[in-house]
């Protein structure tokens, strides 16, 4: 079908422009190089821990954050070096699998127009925040897969025993990826009990639901008070507040910007797909698992999950499903996307997506994080217990070298000054009063200011080396972040 060769084409597409961009949209960024510190200082210690993260107690077991990410990273490490390219490598492969997955769910098991099913999960490949995502090295990818993979699996209805185990086996990973998949578990799983399946089905779907998170316990020696104490430490950080007020607010409109400036018409799907979610429960409670999913899991995201765009995008992708089974029940027919009001959403789209892929390949002699490296490696001593703080890009040339340490900007609670020869503080602002070393300086073509708005991302051009050569210094420059004693 042509459909079908189109949605296949522009995944390849799409593909191709990810690989050779990979590394450079964006230029490494906090929570990437976060989640990738604990992985190498299990790699260089044998131990599962980390000292770039503020939570007390990291230092002696990494318990801050649920640790599938980190296990992917270590597995990354072991195959490939730590460069920017094939830490995010697993990262697109996994994004273009889940979009692949929803495409035969919708084709095949909810057995949608094909042309519906390319043009929705195309909708989804190419949304701004789907896209940024997809590139940002953080759990929603994992996330994303694990649940395409899981309603995959649940639509093809061959309940047999062994596709209640990988049904719970999946389950079992996303209570490893982050918390705010604990209640879409939890409702995934209440909706496969409605199907009353047979008791062997069900205790092999309760076997793999507890294999990966036992596993883990094990690993950390059932550690519980000291998991929940870092865990729940960390996620009060990043939670949603007392205000009911403003978590409706936030949950349907303020996540949305300034993000979705592009796009407008998000709290308007978002709200849209709430009210067929409703409706669907209540004309065919059994039948509507992703609408439980919404419904269900999303009232806790609502009262109790932090207002980040980048956290919304697993129920965006329930959402999807929400608004194929609402297509498909009511038999609407396939628009006509020839007519000239579908070219103004069509640029929408594909803007944010091609205006980045092209600054990308302008600006590549300033993100190139392969010079960028090169650079550090000229101006960074091999000898010595040396500190990189500031810029991400440390994070990886620290991965390189057991004697080189990497403290993220925000949080250098866990490294003080005279454990280190040489402290390096790698940022592009101006620090009065400190060493300067050197000034990284590539070049690229100049192009107008509204160029780069369109296109955004940062770049490594104008980052500067300073030596911070005294306590006194350390703690001036650290102290809008550190905890000091």
């Amino acid at each position: 079908m042509k459909a079908q060769r189109v949605f296949y084409i522009v995944l390849l597409v799409f593909g191709i422009l990810g690989l050779i961009n990979l590394d450079l949209i964006p230029i490494p960024w906090l929570d990437e190089a976060a989640c990738l510190e604990p992985a190498v200082m299990w790699k260089r210690t044998g131990h599962f821990i980390s000292k770039a993260w503020p939570t007390p107690g990291t230092e002696s077991i990494f318990l801050s954050y649920p640790p599938a990410i980190m296990m992917l990273h270590r597995f990354t490490l072991e195959l490939f070096p730590p460069e920017v390219f094939w830490v995010r490598l697993p990262f697109l492969l996994l994004h273009l699998s889940a979009v692949l997955l929803l495409f035969l769910t919708l084709k095949h098991h909810l057995k949608l127009d094909v042309r519906w099913a390319a043009l929705i999960c195309l909708y989804f490949l190419f949304d701004k925040a789907v896209f940024e995502i997809s590139r940002s090295v953080r759990s929603e990818v994992i996330e994303v897969f694990l649940l395409s993979l899981w309603f995959w699996i649940y639509t093809k209805q061959t309940r047999n025993n062994l596709a209640c185990l990988f049904l719970g086996i999946i389950g079992g990973a996303l209570l490893l990826t982050h918390l705010k998949e604990w209640p879409v578990v939890a409702v995934m799983s209440v909706w496969l009990l409605l199907s009353k399946p047979a008791p062997a089905r069900l205790a092999a779907y309760a076997t793999g639901m507890l294999l990966l998170p036992l596993l883990f316990l094990w690993f950390i020696d059932f550690r519980v008070d000291e998991l929940y104490a870092q865990l729940f430490t960390h996620s009060m950080e990043h939670s949603a507040g007392g205000n009911i007020f403003k978590n409706i607010y936030n949950y349907f409109i303020g996540r949305f910007y300034p993000v979705y400036k592009e796009q407008p018409w998000l709290p308007l799907l978002h709200l849209f797909i709430t009210i067929i979610a409703l409706k669907q429960l209540r004309s065919s409670f059994k039948e509507s698992i992703y609408a439980g999913v919404w419904i269900f899991a999303g009232l806790f995201w609502l009262f109790l999950l932090g207002p980040y765009y980048r956290y919304f995008i697993p129920m965006y992708f329930v959402g999807i499903l929400i608004l194929a089974q609402w297509i498909n029940s009511r038999k609407i027919a396939f628009p006509d996307l020839y007519k000239w009001y579908y070219i103004p959403l069509m640029i929408g789209m594909l803007l944010p997506f091609g205006s980045r892929h092209a600054l990308a390949i302008i600006q590549m002699p300033e993100r190139d994080p392969e010079a960028a490296m090169q650079y550090l490696d000229r101006e960074i001593p091999k000898q010595g217990k040396l500190l990189l703080y500031g810029n991400e890009i440390g994070m990886y040339y620290a991965a390189k070298y057991k004697h080189i340490d990497h403290a993220h900007e925000t949080s250098p609670d866990h490294f003080q000054f005279n454990e280190y020869d040489t402290i390096y503080y790698l940022t592009d602002q101006p620090q009065p009063g400190l060493r300067l070393k050197s000034t990284y300086k590539p070049e690229s073509l100049r192009l107008p200011a509204w160029a780069y708005k369109l296109g955004k991302g940062g770049t490594f051009k104008g980052m500067r080396i300073y030596i911070i050569e005294s306590d006194t210094a350390w703690k001036r420059v650290a102290k809008p972040f550190y905890r000091w004693d």
